[in-house]
């Protein structure tokens, strides 16, 4: 896309990209997907039926 908009081979057409921002301005937008979490998926425990039983 960056070599489509410099060529100018599209005319008005053509894309327009915006400007290089920082990652915080971007998780900072409305509808923006949160930053992941160092430990996203934890490693599962075991539990003992019988344990489920009770609870």
């Amino acid at each position: 896309m960056q070599q489509l908009e410099r060529a100018n081979v599209q005319g008005e057409c053509g894309p327009k990209l915006n400007k290089p921002r920082d990652l915080e301005y971007w998780l900072a937008q409305l509808g923006s997907p949160k930053v992941k979490l160092a430990n996203e998926k934890p490693q599962g425990q075991m539990v003992a039926y019988a344990q489920l039983l009770k609870s």
